[in-house]
């Protein structure tokens, strides 16, 4: 699963011509030049911050550090250092043997950056070199029932995004049928055909810990029903498993539909069912906003128009919402104000409309002007428990995130947020 040590980072040697990146027409956006001295900025910091001692995980750690001086390599080789980038490759393939599985910190989130970036460059594609992974997920995955967490970061959920990379150059039909038998077997089957999953009783993620006895349906992306549906969506891909998926997507849609709050002045989705709060954040963990980008992704893929419909509509339904109203204290990619652009970036790429495309540049305004106002304090991660603000360099929170989603406005790459469900 490593490179040759004597040889060139791995990819990142092939793809340093930044003409190529630049070729895009792209002279028209607005503070282009402000957003590339915070990409710049933030690019330093990660590269020159000490990694001997930090996990190697994609959400927090090194994995998600190099996704974003990958990217930045590829916008301007001048930005990263790369003697620097092949180190802490390096030291994040030393380390694979010693890692757990999960996608947040472990080997499933690590092995899809080392994926994505073989696929980075097709001539020299290494088709061998995860092998190995591919059947040790297999195998620790086959349980029937499922007996962990069930959500995307640190359940099972959050094998998806390897699988479905990895799906785009080899078979993993091995794979997916595990991880849709797993999911399966967790479902609860409801009335109206209705399909939805509670989260376990033993689940870290449970909200209502007093009451283990009795189901809860999260409404996240990162922990939730969403998820799970944006994870079960590759497998469409996979013949023998389509028509199953499809059912399963189809009764969960039509069952998250159904979750709507009748008052939607506030927010259209509450974080769970039941509840007694009837409200959410705008962010990718929870909220409106990764609800409907689900829902109009899996309308396109299985022929349902009215759920692109409704997740428009819904998508329409937050641009009226500000930092206030949306608990945006931060700027991370998790449910901060950069975090804000790409959602709406993609949003706007599976459903076009001017309103999203305002949006999102309402709130790459909003990310530059808090970075004229405090610099790169601006980029600074909101700790909820200690309320207060401190330096994150990682990807779901802090800079390497925030950097990856200004990079994306430049140059019009999403492709890495299938990592996160929703590509």
């Amino acid at each position: 699963m490593t490179n040759n040590k004597n040889e060139e980072p791995l990819i990142l040697q092939h793809h340093n011509n930044k003409g190529l990146r630049k070729s895009m027409n792209n002279n028209h956006i607005k503070n282009k030049e402000k957003i590339e001295q915070i990409i710049q900025l933030l690019a330093t910091e990660v590269s020159h911050l000490d990694t001997s001692e930090h996990n190697h995980g994609l959400l927090s750690g090194i994995a998600g550090h190099l996704l974003f001086l990958y990217q930045a390599h590829q916008w301007n080789a001048d930005w990263v250092d790369e003697a620097v980038f092949s180190q802490k490759l390096e030291q994040l393939q030393e380390g694979l043997a010693e890692q757990t599985f999960e996608l947040s910190n472990g080997l499933a989130g690590q092995a899809w950056l080392l994926e994505y970036l073989n696929q980075a460059d097709k001539e020299d594609y290494d088709a061998e070199l995860l092998e190995d992974v591919d059947q040790l997920f297999s195998d620790a995955l086959a349980h029937d029932p499922w007996p962990g967490e069930i959500e995307s970061v640190l359940g099972l959920a959050g094998y998806s995004p390897y699988a479905a990379r990895r799906a785009l150059y080899s078979d993993q039909t091995a794979l997916w049928k595990v991880i849709v038998r797993g999911l399966q077997s967790t479902a609860t089957r409801l009335d109206k055909g209705h399909i939805a999953w509670s989260q376990p009783s033993n689940s870290v993620y449970r909200l209502n810990k007093d009451v283990t006895d009795e189901p809860e349906y999260n409404l996240g992306l990162a922990h939730g029903v969403p998820g799970i549906i944006a994870a079960l969506l590759p497998a469409l891909a996979i013949d023998e498993l389509k028509a199953h998926v499809s059912e399963l997507l189809q009764g969960s849609c039509d069952w998250l539909l159904a979750q709507q709050n009748t008052d939607t002045e506030r927010s259209c989705y509450g974080t769970c069912v039941p509840s007694e709060s009837h409200g959410s954040r705008l962010g990718w963990c929870y909220g409106d906003l990764t609800i409907a980008l689900t829902l109009a992704r899996v309308g396109h893929a299985i022929d349902r128009p009215s759920y692109v419909e409704k997740a428009l509509e819904i998508a329409l339904h937050t641009t009226k919402r500000d930092a206030e109203s949306g608990q945006i204290n931060d700027a991370g990619l998790c449910h901060g104000f950069a975090g804000m652009v790409t959602i709406y970036q993609l949003l706007n790429q599976v459903m076009p409309h001017p309103a999203l495309a305002s949006a999102m540049q309402t709130w790459l305004d909003y990310t530059v002007e808090q970075f004229e106002k405090r610099g790169i304090e601006a980029m600074y991660c909101f700790d909820g428990r200690e309320q207060k603000y401190v330096v994150d360099y990682g990807f779901l929170m802090g800079y390497s995130g925030i950097g990856l989603a200004l990079l994306g406005v430049l140059n019009d790459d999403t492709s890495w947020t299938d990592c996160l469900l929703m590509a």
